[in-house]
């Protein structure tokens, strides 16, 4: 080869070489900037009393505080260039009443008659403009105009729309009292010769502490005696709803809760506020305590939630059922939705404003960062209580825990922070359907945990579902837990093994009764479970919806129901059962901690990790591991001796660093937790086999629903009539409307609006119906504008006008008589002209002075109509201004 090829090929070679090297270093780089786990590296919480958040946020001590600023504080930063506000409408207030009887004297509220006229003592109109400054709306049941279900339900509200009366809540508590035995003496309330007593928790951290006052006042009036029994949250949590109701240790409680998604289409807010089987109401379904029972609506709830309808239209009507009867027991009543204010120092970027949740939403803690800055400082009201348990079976109570749980796991769905449609989060899905009448077949090699044979067994033949939901896990199975360990399918079968063992398995049903009786209404719905090649869950489950999405989700496998499915490594809750179930050292529920007098587990104390450290020592070092429960039906092991004590080492390990023992699978790890100073730390984790980048969970802002105008008709009885409504949001849009008589409170219509065009309705009132509307009066008409992409409504109150047509019915009579009576002379007088002019007697004068006497009368009559239409079109219009 010559001196020339040879430099050719050297330089050849050496292109194809650097080319090749270029392309690699290119490669690595790119990869390397795959960043991730969450934008901030570092989350720092820390408790910051209400009064001194803005303070806090304006010295830049925290970026944002993450409980909701009082209506007066947040009135004094609209405006303000260095603090942002986002309101969403998170908050609900409510009273609950303890409706157990007294065997020695008269609990009043054991009443449900007096229970019901309670609403008539709670000034709603008032609490919303002076307690809350306009920042409320008033709630009469589990619903507000904020919730999408609002339009399924808004007829049966506008019938309970409760105005403060106080003397009609006398009348009917009255009635009840002396019924019951009851007498009342000096203006007080005695049964048997001693005073009708009431026990009032009220909570004194925020506004509930008015609300309290304000009942309490009202019911001293009524002539109650009433012991005010002021409370923070550590003290009356565990009064209200770990105690047993027949205790009588309290009749009345200032409720406060925060919503924790919208939902679009609810099952669950139904039944935890009416439905006794849910566990929300007083007893909360523990065995060993007496609970209110109400089988209808436990029928109506169990029906919603499982799914056992066939349309749309039958699930509202259950819905609407459910709800009157719950209005109509009152054992929970509604005072205020809340327009709650999130305070952020302005800089602060990625936020998404959830319609359910507002900045407590997961996404928020996951995205939110400060520019050119690395940590995220946060502030809470608390960030750890006496009610506070980090436990997946039966903690996440409050939101000091949950607000910061959210940012630590990930769940396997969530909801859409504007529509409140189920969403897939951590994993994927497909759903296959027979219902709402047909069935599939349940291959007969799915399996099931059988508690009484302690092992997985095949459903067999002939079992049936109504639906099949396929997980694809292939964001999870393969990736780390935060303790550096692979979540494999020992994982995901736990949990499951988990419920249905606490279920089923007589000695820790009778531990932890509470959750097993919920549960037990629940689990039959699952028919089977399916491994399918190494990373697809088949579920098959007795459940239909009109939206697959509801299908996916309620199909998620049962199991750590508190605190997400599959969101621990199963070998702490392996240790843990050993505590709460063989040793009774803790309580995995409030009820049952508070019930054996020991403490309710949380992950996150010192204390509590140092004892699953101590089991899981023992564990290790007897090599003792749940084969069981890792054994499939066909022999496939899931799990070995020596994997298992790797486990056991790897969290054993992670005590000894963090001083806790709280390891999941999200963006962030825990990596400081410490109560006695109310400060937590978070810190990123970035395992390259965490699914999620920055950035994936942002949606930003949310588009409104508005209604641009509505243009109201006068309304003649008898015609057809028109209302004509204008919308602006993103479509498709829709409007509901109705009419109610303001003087006695009857809904007269209801219905939809017809579209005319993408963003204009018609309401189309029909003289059918106009001919029953009282002449001079004025309706009130309330126009919902909603749309299938935002669970916000927008709402109006309008007032219809009514013409009266009777003043003008009699002047048209008159003027007829009168027109008859002209006729009938005038036609006189021509007969007369005309014989005059036969026999040419009259003149030509004569026939035109009656033919303008004639002509006079016809025009008057004439003006007088006119006249009167206008008259009535002037009072009309005045009335309407007014």
């Amino acid at each position: 080869m010559s001196l020339k090829s040879n430099l050719i090929y050297f330089l050849i070679v050496t292109l194809i070489a650097f080319s090749v090297i270029t392309t690699f270093n290119t490669l690595i780089i790119t990869e390397a900037q795959v960043v991730k786990g969450p934008k901030s590296d570092i989350v720092m919480i820390k408790a910051v009393p209400l009064d001194q958040a803005v303070a806090a946020l304006r010295a830049g001590d925290i970026d944002y505080y993450l409980f909701m600023l009082r209506p007066a504080q947040a009135a004094t930063l609209v405006g303000a260039t260095d603090i942002k506000l986002y309101n969403a409408p998170a908050g609900i207030n409510s009273f609950v009443f303890n409706p157990a009887p007294d065997p020695k004297g008269l609990n009043p509220f054991s009443i449900r008659d007096v229970r019901f006229a309670i609403n008539y003592l709670i000034n709603r109109d008032y609490i919303v403009t002076t307690v809350f400054k306009g920042l409320a709306t008033p709630m009469y049941c589990q619903v507000s105009p904020y919730d999408p279900d609002y339009t399924v339900v808004f007829d049966i509200i506008a019938r309970y729309e409760f105005k403060y009366n106080p003397a009609l809540a006398d009348e009917i508590i009255s009635k009840a009292l002396k019924e019951a035995g009851a007498e009342k003496v000096g203006g007080k309330w005695l049964y048997k010769g001693s005073p009708i007593r009431i026990k009032f928790i009220i909570r004194v951290e925020d506004h509930r502490r008015v609300l309290g006052d304000m009942l309490a006042s009202e019911l001293e009036k009524l002539g109650f005696e009433v012991e005010r029994l002021y409370m923070t949250f550590r003290e009356a949590i565990p009064t209200v709803y770990a105690t047993d109701p027949a205790e009588l240790k309290w009749h009345i409680y200032t409720e406060g809760w925060v919503k924790p998604t919208p939902d679009k289409y609810d099952y669950s807010t139904v039944n935890q506020f009416y439905a006794p089987w849910f566990g929300g109401m007083p007893g909360w379904q523990e065995p060993t305590f007496w609970n209110y029972k109400n089988d209808t609506i436990d029928e109506l709830g169990k029906k919603i939630y499982r799914g056992e309808y066939t349309s749309k239209e039958e699930r509202d009507s259950l819905y609407r059922r459910a709800t009157e009867l719950g209005i109509l027991e009152s054992v929970r009543i509604f005072v205020v939705t809340t327009l709650d204010s999130y305070a952020a120092r302005a800089e602060v970027s990625g936020f998404t404003l959830d319609l359910g949740a507002g900045l407590r939403a997961p996404f928020n803690l996951r995205e939110a960062f400060v520019p050119d800055k690395n940590v995220l400082k946060v502030g809470h009201l608390w960030v750890w209580t006496e009610g506070t348990a980090w436990n997946p079976i039966g903690g996440f109570e409050d939101v000091y825990s949950v607000d910061i749980w959210r940012a630590v796991y990930d769940p396997w769905t969530w909801r859409d922070p504007f529509n409140g449609l189920p969403i897939p989060f951590r994993i994927t899905y497909t759903v296959e359907t027979a219902g709402p009448k047909g069935s599939l077949n349940v291959p007969k090699d799915a399996f099931i945990w059988n508690a009484t044979l302690r092992k997985w067994v095949y459903v067999g033949e002939e079992v049936k579902a109504t639906s099949k939901v396929t997980f694809d896990l292939s964001k999870f199975i393969g990736s780390k837990w935060h303790h550096n360990i692979t979540i494999t399918w020992a994982d995901i079968l736990f949990p499951i093994y988990h419920i249905y063992d606490l279920v089923y398995n007589d000695t820790k049903a009778s531990v932890e009764g509470g959750i097993a009786a919920t549960n037990k209404e629940v689990l039959p719905m699952f028919k089977g479970f399916r491994i399918v090649g190494d990373k697809y869950l088949e579920v098959y489950i007795d459940y239909w919806h009109f939206d697959e999405n509801y299908i996916a989700e309620m199909a998620v496998p049962p199991g750590y129901g508190a605190g997400g499915f599959a969101s621990n490594p199963w070998e702490i809750i392996y240790a843990t059962d050993f505590l709460v179930f063989d040793e009774h050292k803790y309580g995995y529920s409030e009820s049952t901690a508070e019930k054996l007098g020991v403490p309710w587990l949380s992950l996150v104390l010192k204390s509590h990790a140092e004892d699953i450290k101590k089991k899981l020592t023992e564990l290790r070092d007897r090599e003792v591991i749940p084969e069981e429960v890792f054994t499939l039906p066909d022999g496939r092991k899931l799990i070995t001796t020596e994997e298992a004590i790797k486990r056991y080492e790897a969290v054993i390990k992670w005590i000894d660093t963090y001083g806790h023992s709280e390891i999941s699978n999200g963006p962030y790890y825990v990596y400081v937790y410490d109560p006695a100073n109310q400060y937590c730390e978070l810190r990123a984790f970035r395992d390259p086999t965490y699914p999620f980048s920055p950035g994936t969970w942002y949606f930003g802002m949310p588009e409104s629903v508005d209604i641009v105008s509505v243009g109201l008709p006068t309304v003649v009885p008898g015609g057809d009539a028109q209302v004509v409504v204008e919308l602006k949001g993103p479509t498709p849009l829709h409007v509901k409307y109705l009419i109610k008589d303001p003087v006695t409170g009857e809904v007269v219509t209801y219905g939809l609006g017809t579209s005319v065009a993408p963003d204009r309705f018609l309401i189309q009132l029909s003289s059918e119906l106009t001919s029953k509307l009282r002449p001079g009066g004025i309706y009130e008409i309330t126009v919902i504008g909603y749309s299938d992409r935002v669970a916000l409504l927008s709402a109006e109150k309008h007032f219809l006008s009514i013409l009266n047509i009777q003043p003008l019915q009699a002047g048209i009579a008159s003027v007829a008589e009168q027109l008859r009576s002209d006729i009938a002379t005038l036609t006189k007088q021509v007969a007369t002209v005309t014989t005059q002019v036969g026999g040419l007697s009259a003149t030509q004068q004569d026939i035109i002075k009656t033919l303008n006497s004639a002509t006079a009368s016809i025009t008057t009559a004439i003006y007088v109509l006119i006249v009167l239409v206008i008259v009535d079109i002037v009072v009309t219009v005045v009335v309407r201004r007014r």
